[in-house]
């Protein structure tokens, strides 16, 4: 979960003078006690949630590139339209509110209902794969099954993880979760009931052992087959330790 941002700047529901808003730097403000952003884009005014949702990074530090904007800590790069997450490794989509001009000002209310599938369209026609399966159960594994969904595409998706855990946050577990700052819960990136929800099958402690592309099917070590249509491999890589005396220490 996002923490709430403490309510900082204008409350931007009694209005902002739109002149005093320069073209591509965003203003924090806020409404009643949640963290806003007002950007003036062109001759569109847009509000979105100030917090990112990767890790919470101040989106009021970020780079405003024509109707996007990008966290000043690892980039992800949303949407000020709709908030939709257009580069990894945002999470979910901004919440956003509606602006109105009148008389000179600005005025942000009504909080727009959260985006549950994408506004993006393909330009041309695409043929969609009869099944999905990804190899790999962490981050990357987790945001394609997740993108797949929120993008329409109502096919199986099967994600085949060797670890017994759901896919985790993994940049957690080598901070705050090491230094005892981060309970277990905050580990995994989406709970078991978003995957039912969503309709993915997570299958836990699944080890493949053999991909057969002449046949699209993939192996696992206790015998079971899986067809695809489309294949993902995600299974991420080991760390390249440093071979030389004491770098066990």
């Amino acid at each position: 979960m996002i923490p709430a941002a403490a309510p900082m700047g204008p409350d931007l529901s009694l209005g902002i003078d739109i002149d005093s808003l320069p073209e591509g730097e965003p203003l924090l403000g806020h409404i009643d006690k949640e963290a806003v952003l007002l950007v003036r884009y062109a001759r569109e005014l847009f509000a979105v949630g100030a917090v990112c949702s990767h890790y919470h990074g101040p989106l009021a530090k970020g780079l405003v590139v024509g109707d996007t904007i990008r966290c000043p800590w690892h980039h992800a790069c949303f949407s000020l339209r709709n908030g939709e997450v257009l580069a990894p490794p945002a999470l979910t989509p901004l919440p956003c509110w509606r602006v109105e001009q009148r008389d000179g000002k600005a005025y942000v209310h009504d909080r727009l209902p959260t985006l549950t599938r994408s506004a993006r369209k393909p330009s041309k026609p695409l043929g969609a794969p009869a099944a999905v399966v990804i190899v790999g159960g962490g981050a990357a594994g987790e945001a394609a099954a997740t993108t797949l969904r929120f993008c329409g595409y109502p096919g199986p998706v099967t994600v085949l993880s060797a670890e017994d855990s759901l896919p985790p946050d993994r940049p957690n577990l080598s901070k705050d979760y090491l230094a005892g700052t981060a309970p277990e819960e905050w580990v995994p990136v989406r709970s078991a009931k978003f995957y039912a929800e969503h309709d993915i099958t997570l299958l836990r402690d699944t080890r493949v052992t053999a991909i057969n592309p002449a046949r699209n099917t993939v192996h696992t070590e206790t015998g079971r087959e899986f067809s695809y249509d489309a294949l993902l491999l995600a299974t991420g890589a080991e760390p390249v330790k440093l071979p030389v005396s004491g770098a066990q220490l």
